[in-house]
């Protein structure tokens, strides 16, 4: 059944049985993925997901429900259970169905040549990506993983306020991982790229990536404990910076979660940071002209050469300190609750390449590798204890291979005490970004 013509029949009734005002989340998304092993399919998967919310205001209060079919037998049953929901959800902070914004800024989201992909193209894109990897060098043994995909989703959101907004998006994505072995040493290395065009995957560089990141680390040893000069690889600061997220948004902020509280205006990191959130970056991978509320978004800084300028809003965080939505009420899926993220987040790019980058360090660890961030970070107060693995830097230069080490320090003073940043920002998938970054000393643990 047409979403248009549901929604439309479920707002029908639902007023004609006591609600007031109505809306509709759908969702719906589909995927399709291969993965090869030995020169063969492994996997094939094809998959679709979806459903819908609604919500509205019955007697003054607000209720819920959900459903996976878009057909007319289930709106009496919608509207059945949330007039039930209404009556035992007790939120002292009234929401909001919007009414909606004058203008969205259209964003390019969808790209009509991924329809056009084939489950053949990505098997060969995924068979030419293993031979690249297990060609590169006779101690490759293995590319354990190969996998290349492509997925779309749809969002349509509509109330009884007038407000109706839809968007599509799709992608492709590759990853594949490579084991390689010396004597009796294995290690093991990954690339992921993802893209907007079938030829933004490149078979030959997605395998050899792998691969030479699988043979650099064999022969690691750990190093000795004491303080060392730390350069992030952007992945690995993406990946740190992406726990310390929920600290800019304002629901943390206002049930006293974030060490940001009463920081507006103020110094929290180096002059030369510069954090952005761009929901209307071109080719983003988080682009949006209008959240999960129906709110427009728009292109903020969040972070302005070290002084922090705003925190991510929802409209009842919004609601609660007097300002306006940023455009950051954001729900994980159709059943989700609306909470706060950020879209295209990023800190900005510096202007010296890596290798100049290094040349200024001298001498300290590059740190390519991280695990455990989720049990040795505290994203309250901002301490870290990592497992950490990368390369040390000697005479500017980067060298040997090192593991077994972990890094520890405190997120926020080592904001503060950056030193430079290099100009390779890359994103990871949910649209966080970073540039390699060096933090100055931190204490590292290893021997």
């Amino acid at each position: 059944m047409d979403i248009k013509v549901f929604k439309d029949k479920l707002f029908k009734k639902a007023l004609e049985n006591g609600f007031s005002d109505c809306e509709v989340y759908y969702y719906s998304g589909k995927s399709l993925k291969v993965s090869v092993l030995k020169g063969e399919i492994e996997k094939f998967d094809n998959a679709t997901s979806g459903g819908l919310s609604f919500r509205g205001f019955y007697n003054g209060k607000i209720g819920y429900s959900y459903t996976e079919q878009i057909c007319e037998d289930v709106i009496d049953s919608l509207i059945q259970y949330a007039k039930e929901n209404s009556l035992i959800i007790n939120d002292e902070e009234k929401e909001e169905i919007y009414i909606g914004d004058k203008n969205y800024t259209p964003i390019k989201t969808f790209y009509e040549n991924l329809e056009d992909v084939d489950v053949d193209i990505l098997i060969e894109k995924a068979l030419q990506i293993e031979k690249a990897s297990l060609d590169y060098d006779q101690r490759i043994v293995s590319c354990n993983y190969c996998i290349v995909g492509k997925a779309s989703s749809q969002i349509y959101i509509s109330n009884t306020k007038g407000l109706e907004l839809n968007k599509k998006d799709n992608y492709v994505i590759a990853y594949a991982g490579a084991l390689a072995k010396e004597n009796d040493n294995l290690k093991s290395g990954m690339e992921i790229v993802a893209g907007f065009d079938i030829n933004d995957i490149d078979p030959v560089y997605i395998g050899q990536t792998a691969s030479k990141k699988a043979l650099s680390y064999l022969g690691a040893t750990s190093l000795p404990s004491k303080k060392y000069n730390i350069v992030f690889e952007n992945e690995c600061f993406t990946d740190l910076f992406s726990c310390f997220i929920g600290s800019f948004c304002a629901e943390s902020v206002q049930k006293g979660f974030s060490l940001l509280k009463g920081k507006l205006n103020e110094k929290i990191a180096n002059d030369i940071i510069t954090i952005l959130d761009e929901p209307l970056k071109e080719n983003g991978y988080n682009s949006n002209s209008f959240d999960s509320e129906g709110v427009a978004c728009y292109n903020k800084t969040v972070v302005e050469n070290g002084i922090l300028k705003t925190y991510l809003y929802n409209l009842k965080t919004a609601k609660k300190d007097g300002v306006k939505s940023t455009g950051n009420g954001f729900k994980s899926g159709y059943k989700g609750k609306i909470g706060i993220s950020p879209t295209n987040f990023y800190i900005k790019n510096g202007t010296k390449p890596l290798d100049k980058l290094f040349e200024d360090v001298k001498d300290g660890i590059y740190i390519t590798e991280m695990s455990g961030l989720h049990a040795g970070v505290n994203d309250i107060s901002g301490d870290f204890s990592i497992l950490a693995s990368g390369y040390l830097i000697e005479d500017g230069k980067k060298s040997k291979a090192v593991e077994q080490i972990t890094i520890a320090g405190n997120f926020y003073n080592m904001m503060l005490d950056i030193k430079d940043i290099a100009n390779d920002l890359k994103f990871d998938l949910s649209g966080v970004g970073s540039p390699s970054i060096f933090v100055g000393e931190l204490s590292v643990s290893g021997e």
